[in-house]
């Protein structure tokens, strides 16, 4: 089972994502409030005081707890709340972590484009070819596009691993496997790619310990849009994400139903950010394009 019944797996990552951003935020981060929520059927976002906006899966088995959850106490008013208080874990209710990841996406928006990280703008993750072709790549979590991109990338094997029962793919996209079958199915990868929903469902940090040592790994999504120090210092070599740059369109979207899809090219545009020390010691620093970006 890949959905946890709680988001304690997540929490760690979570806490000390919270605190680099404390950090890097300063006093600033005292008046930033919670001017905007939703809570939608696919993903949940939040814009800040500061217009900035963020968004996280909504874990479908957190949507059917939250009919019973909801039931057992007095909500809170979210708008206007405190950033801190958010960060700190003060919010309760159904859906409090995914609106603490939504805010934690939000909060890292800025220090995408400080020069801190190694980001690329691009449309999706085949400028880093050196990570997936040629290699046994196992995909947690079935995004159809993500696995043409894939294909068309030539992996050696692509073996796909989805909790959803209802998702069909073409066969010429990887084989499936059963969710008893993850922990073989990592053990013999040489490139692992997670989803963002692995966050917000809280099974991440217990993915990442079955793969090998010396496999690349990728995390991608929305979700993902956080700094990615935490998931550095756990070896991830790339981030592929989202930065958002319509907050309140992104959450009109959302509020109506609408999920990812209809948010690229819109709402959001893609990037890629790079854990350059953990390729080169890999030596996957292969591609045309990573090798002129590192001289740069």
């Amino acid at each position: 089972m890949l959905d946890n019944d709680s988001h304690s797996s997540s929490r760690h990552l979570l806490d000390g994502t919270a605190q680099t951003l404390r950090e890097l935020t300063g006093g600033a981060i005292a008046e930033l409030r919670i001017e905007r929520v939703v809570v939608g059927v696919f993903f949940t976002g939040v814009k800040l005081s500061n217009g900035c906006g963020g968004v996280a899966y909504t874990p479908p088995a957190q949507i059917k707890r939250a009919g019973v959850e909801i039931l057992k106490g007095s909500s809170q008013v979210i708008k206007g709340m405190e950033v801190t208080r958010v960060l700190a874990g003060e919010l309760v209710g159904p859906f409090a972590e995914i609106v603490r990841l939504s805010t934690i996406n939000a909060l890292s928006v800025p220090f995408f484009n400080s020069g801190r990280y190694a980001v690329d703008s691009g449309n999706d993750i085949s400028g880093f070819d050196q990570l997936f072709s040629g290699r046994r790549v196992c995909v947690v979590g079935a995004i159809i596009p993500l696995l043409k991109r894939l294909r068309s990338l030539g992996t050696a094997e692509t073996v796909i691993i989805d909790q959803k029962e209802d998702t069909t793919f073409e066969a010429s996209l990887g084989r499936r496997v059963s969710l008893g079958q993850t922990a073989e199915a990592l053990a013999r990868c040489e490139t692992a790619v997670f989803t963002g929903a692995s966050i917000a469902n809280g099974s991440l940090p217990r993915l990442l310990a079955m793969v090998p040592a010396d496999a690349a790994i990728a995390v991608v999504g929305p979700t993902a849009g956080f700094i990615p120090d935490e998931l550095f210092r756990r070896n991830v070599a790339l981030v592929g994400t989202v930065i958002m740059h319509d907050s309140d369109r992104a959450l009109d979207v959302l509020a109506e139903g609408g999920g990812a899809y209809q948010l690229f090219g819109t709402c959001m545009r893609k990037i890629n950010i790079r854990n350059v020390k953990r390729i080169r010691e890999l030596h996957l620093a292969g591609s045309n394009q990573t090798k002129r970006r590192n001289a740069s």
